[in-house]
């Protein structure tokens, strides 16, 4: 039995009464603070065990016959341990686990600092630890935040700009498959952009079918889904995003509905794409290179700026208005039908924080914006500046 200090202390009276018990101390690597990020923590120190033991110096000297030492025949200096420094930010994985352990079902947060690829914060409650580190494995259906995918593939290929008019019916037919919006609303012809402010399923399924097989796949990889990522210190799945050659398939792709699995850590990267112009490649312990399996082409200046306007039209007068008191937040909210309930999504950026935040079988999209909204408020004020 293992036992830090201060916990051997409450029981060393007892211990010390039983005969046969013997007690040794030894050094080890150990959290400061057993709460902030205990699984992380633990991968990073399975990772760097065997380097932090150091090196002891030694000598051979002379030693005259009275013991005196005349000389030094050869000697190696000590090689000190050496340090390592983690990406986490503690007043942001702070505030993210406060926020996800306000939740009952399974919930979960990852954010990452977008212009560098820095893991800031990977947060889940005691329900979702159950399941092993899922915030940066664990395959979801992304429901309408996959969208941010499908808006991105449309813009890239020619299908449609931010300002193109589309069809938002309350219901479309595509091959044997009939997609409604949420409740069957309907808005008519509008912007790809209204389309996208106000999640309308129609219109990204019907993008989606014009769409080449492998359209959503290559424009899925260049916001760092689908990709392999080897992080030192901590396991990685962004997710799936597999060729579509059924129509039906591609159709339910287009709004989060089909084969289409993420991790909460893939739309992050796709979030963190968005904010920095660029896909950011992760990373958790500085100095570690992050392997990239099958890296992706760059991603178009005009598909950044056309999603910037649309994921900021979520916010102003879309789907996620709660969270407008946060400063210039930029997102796209989801709701994935799975058995049982649908899981709750909340995904986006302010200023160089990208986020993603899921609750298993949380519901409406609107839970995932509170505990998202709930980090940001708990930030101490020198982050709550859109340059945070």
């Amino acid at each position: 039995m293992r036992l830090r200090q201060d916990d051997y202390d409450l029981v060393a009276g007892a211990l010390s009464s039983i005969p046969g018990v013997v007690v040794t101390e030894q050094a080890d690597m150990i959290a400061t603070d057993r709460t902030f990020a205990p699984d992380l923590i633990g991968q990073v120190k399975k990772t760097v065990i065997d380097q932090v033991d150091g090196t002891a110096g030694w000598s051979v000297v002379l030693v005259n016959q009275y013991g005196v030492e005349t000389g030094v025949l050869t000697e190696t200096a000590p090689q000190p341990v050496p340090s390592f420094s983690i990406s986490l930010d503690r007043p942001i994985q702070v505030a993210a686990q406060a926020a996800v352990d306000g939740r009952t079902e399974q919930a979960m947060m990852v954010v990452i600092e977008a212009s560098t690829g820095a893991v800031l914060a990977v947060a889940q409650n005691e329900a979702a630890d159950k399941d092993g580190p899922v915030a940066l494995m664990g395959q979801y259906p992304p429901g309408s935040t996959f969208k941010i995918i499908t808006s991105g593939a449309a813009i890239a290929n020619g299908l449609a700009t931010p300002e193109t008019m589309v069809p938002c019916p309350g219901r479309i037919t595509i091959g044997e498959r009939s997609v409604p919006n949420y409740n069957e609303f309907a808005l008519g012809t509008v912007s790809m952009a209204t389309a996208f402010a106000r999640s309308c399923n129609t219109t990204f399924a019907k993008l989606a079918s014009e769409m080449e097989p492998d359209a959503l796949t290559v424009a899925a990889a260049q916001f760092g889904i689908g990709v392999g990522h080897d992080v030192v210190g901590m396991p990685t799945d962004s997710g799936s995003v597999p060729p579509a050659e059924d129509l039906v398939e591609r159709t339910e792709d287009g709004f989060g509905q089909g084969r289409v699995v993420v991790s909460p850590l893939g739309m992050a990267l796709a979030a963190a794409t968005v904010s920095s112009g660029h896909t950011p490649i992760p990373y958790l312990i500085q100095g570690r290179e992050t392997v990239v399996e099958d890296e992706a082409p760059p991603i178009a200046t005009e598909v950044v700026d056309g999603l910037r306007g649309m994921m900021r039209l979520v916010i102003t007068s879309g789907t996620a208005d709660r969270i407008r008191d946060q400063g210039d937040v930029y997102g796209k909210t989801g709701e994935a039908e799975v058995e049982g309930g649908s899981h709750s999504w909340f995904v986006g950026y302010r200023g160089d924080l990208a986020f993603a935040t899921l609750v298993v079988r949380g519901g409406s999209s609107d839970n995932a914006v509170g505990v998202t909204r709930d980090m940001f408020a708990a930030l101490p004020p020198e982050y709550r500046s859109d340059g945070a």
